[in-house]
């Protein structure tokens, strides 16, 4: 940042747009004071310029600066007090890398654990939503374009252990494009899911550590984890994430979370949470957090949420993520990214296995990655959720304009959560949803309670998943509703 002026007695920041490149003009202004906030240029507890007065200095229009404070009110990285404005947040100390100043190119399904599979069981078999038909064309495409047109000797040969590296080096350079991270190509491992994923990470970090997961959060991981013989424990969550307090006193050795959408709350972990969180995995040797970035790509308002890997100093946070998620579970492609360390431990223990993904598949993937037509499936997968989202949310003000129903973390991924008022209009929501045939789950059952998660009790919360509201159920569920 330049030097501040101030205009009467709140400071006003004073940037040179045109050192913003090929950056919109409102991630140049996010970008810009995200870093001022990092290096501490913008204090704790600063009052930030009002929009209009911000805007009217710069010489841009109101709407790019509300756009910049909202992603930055989205991240943590500012607070907003009714009518006073908008503050910096404190960030807690921590060994963080500096964000990439470069573009995150946004147009660079089930959603994340199934909403029909909160308890880890057999899933039914429906119609396919729209974007699952698209996904399962471009896949087919894609195969058929592999088979004819690729050496036939890359595509028949045994995978390495890690995955093919034209794979890899794809899926590096998409990591560059929408999570602003610096991947190492060698440093991914490509696996037939997350829960293959799942158990090679225990093999790697032993079954003697302590293994922690969100509470609510997403019962197959507990199991998963008790099923190769680790210690469990559930940390329950708060306002900004994970709870750190709950955290320290659990003895935890390995933290998975997701933190850009968390399943089933939709939260975020703020940003002042992240970097406690790699303080605390920082404090002793051997500590982890898994970072599960399941529907990461799919964020509806605003920059994508940047990854806690991308600004992790210490090489603490394993990465994993999925393309079943996009493109179909059925395809069983996962991938995660591991620090040093653990790669070097990988190869030297691990890399005996042979690839649990055929080259075929592998070949496959990556020629959607290069050719950008993987990019341009999200791009449309995006755009129908908005238009569900906004379809829900529209039909949910008209038929409780008292406030009886909320919708919760809207823009966050492919589905949102929707609280219920105690009594007759959270009812009747709950019995219109299933009149609708629209699927939802109660986040009460994704509660860990011991040998059995359930309640019950009417919900108080549920998830939602966009790709379930199409146009003809949401006709049926305002019919319901009136």
């Amino acid at each position: 940042m330049n030097d501040s002026i101030r205009s009467g007695d709140r400071p006003m920041l004073d940037y040179n747009l045109e050192l913003r490149g090929e950056a919109s003009l409102y991630e140049y202004v996010y970008q810009q004071i995200r870093d001022d906030i990092v290096a501490g240029r913008i204090a704790a507890g600063e009052h930030l310029p009002s929009k209009r007065a911000f805007a009217s200095h710069l010489g841009i229009s109101v709407i790019t600066i509300e756009n910049a404070y909202s992603q930055l009110l989205a991240e943590g990285y500012i607070c907003s007090m009714p009518r006073r404005g908008y503050y910096a947040c404190e960030l807690p100390d921590a060994p963080v890398l500096a964000l990439a100043a470069g573009d995150i190119d946004r147009d660079a399904v089930p959603v994340g654990p199934s909403a029909h599979d909160a308890m880890g069981q057999a899933e039914r078999f429906d119609a396919l939503s729209p974007s699952a038909l698209e996904a399962a064309r471009l896949w087919q495409s894609a195969l058929r374009a592999t088979l004819t047109s690729e050496d036939e000797r890359e595509i028949f040969s045994p995978a390495p252990a890690q995955g093919t590296a034209r794979l890899r080096c794809a899926i590096a350079h998409h990591l560059r494009g929408t999570r602003g991270m610096n991947v190492d190509p060698n440093n991914i491992v490509i696996g037939a899911g997350a829960q293959l994923l799942d158990t090679m990470l225990v093999q790697l970090l032993g079954a003697d550590k302590v293994y922690t997961v969100e509470n609510p959060g997403y019962l197959r991981l507990t199991r998963i984890y008790q099923a190769m013989g680790c210690k469990v424990r559930h940390i329950p969550l708060d306002d900004e994430g994970v709870d750190l307090s709950a955290l320290q006193k659990s003895g935890t050795d390995v933290l998975h979370l997701m933190p850009s959408h968390q399943y089933p709350t939709g939260l975020v972990t703020s940003i002042a949470r992240r970097y406690a969180l790699l303080s605390w995995a920082a404090e002793r040797p051997g500590r982890y957090l898994i970072e599960d970035d399941f529907d990461c790509e799919f964020r509806l308002a605003g920059k994508p949420i940047p990854a806690l890997a991308s600004i992790d100093a210490a090489q603490s946070v394993i990465y994993t993520n999925t393309f079943s998620k996009s493109l179909s579970s059925a395809l069983r492609l996962a991938y995660m990214v591991l620090p040093d360390e653990l790669m070097e431990r990988f190869r030297r223990n691990l890399g005996f296995y042979a690839s649990s993904v055929s080259s075929v598949d592998q070949v496959a993937l990556a020629r959607l990655l290069e050719s950008g037509d993987y990019e341009r499936h999200v791009n449309r997968v995006r755009v129908r959720a908005r238009e569900a989202r906004d379809d829900l949310a529209a039909l949910v003000r008209k038929a409780f304009s008292a406030g009886e129903v909320s919708i919760e973390h809207a823009d966050a991924g492919l589905y949102c959560t929707v609280a219920l008022a105690e009594g007759k209009a959270g009812e009747s929501f709950a019995k219109a949803l299933a009149d609708a045939r629209i699927s939802y789950v109660n986040i009460a059952d994704c509660l860990w309670t011991g040998d059995r998660a359930s309640t019950k009790n009417a919900p108080s919360r549920v998830l939602i998943q966009y790709d379930d509201l199409s146009p003809q159920s949401l006709i049926v569920l305002q019919e319901q509703l009136q």
